[in-house]
């Protein structure tokens, strides 16, 4: 265990491109929100700081199963040890992210709202009306489950298997998408991880799936070559 939480500190100090992406993003987002609250612009289209930093999260389950993973191999890693570490990772970076979306929101976005128009989605998906612990930890599970699912799609991309399962994911998108009793399965899964009315159940059920999806990562780099 010790060495996942060594492989989860070196990924953290090695995704300095995902914090550099997430800065400038974020650096974009506030100017355009500063000239909007000085000049009394309302737009309702403009999306949170707090929201943009989840980025983070997202860029990290990209590079960490790329060009983190080449690195740590040639330091002679246990890819055991990456597995426990990523996943270790994703927990960290969900839980801080969540943590700050929320400081965001009761400070800067109530602020930004007395002037301008601003989304959250802790707002947006109905989390924030369950009190601050639960939209912390329905954020935290929602951004487990993502990181989880980026993790798992880039990784595959390595193999045939991950074309594979690309074309199945754009297959029941396309099929289900316009046939409405199809459509009413997809509506409904989301709602599961995303909608749903009891909060237990929603982060439950993103972290059962966060858990088994992750599990197939385990297979896949026993398999994997290290170029």
């Amino acid at each position: 265990m010790t060495k996942s939480f060594v492989v989860a500190k070196i990924n953290l100090k090695q995704s300095k491109l995902s914090y550099l992406i997430t800065a400038i993003t974020c650096g974009a987002v506030v100017i355009s929100l500063f000239v909007n609250f000085c000049i009394g612009i309302e737009d309702n289209s403009s999306v949170s700081v707090g929201n943009i930093l989840f980025l983070c999260t997202i860029l990290c389950a990209v590079f960490i199963p790329t060009l983190n993973f080449k690195k740590l191999m040639h330091l002679n890693v246990k890819k055991i040890d990456f597995f426990y570490g990523s996943f270790l990772n994703y927990i960290l970076l969900s839980a801080i992210l969540s943590a700050l979306n929320l400081l965001i929101f009761f400070t800067i976005d109530k602020l930004l709202m007395l002037r301008t128009g601003i989304m959250n989605l802790i707002e947006i998906f109905g989390w924030i009306n369950n009190g601050i612990f639960l939209a912390f930890l329905q954020q935290f599970a929602f951004l487990l489950l993502t990181a989880v699912v980026i993790h798992t799609l880039t990784a595959l991309q390595t193999s045939w298997v991950g074309w594979t399962v690309d074309l199945i994911l754009v297959a029941i998108i396309s099929v289900f998408t316009p046939i409405a009793p199809l459509r009413a399965y997809l509506v409904g899964f989301f709602n599961l991880i995303i909608f749903n009315s009891n909060a237990f159940a929603q982060i439950g059920i993103c972290i059962l799936l966060s858990i088994l999806i992750y599990s197939i990562n385990l297979p896949v780099l026993r398999n994997k070559r290290i170029d």
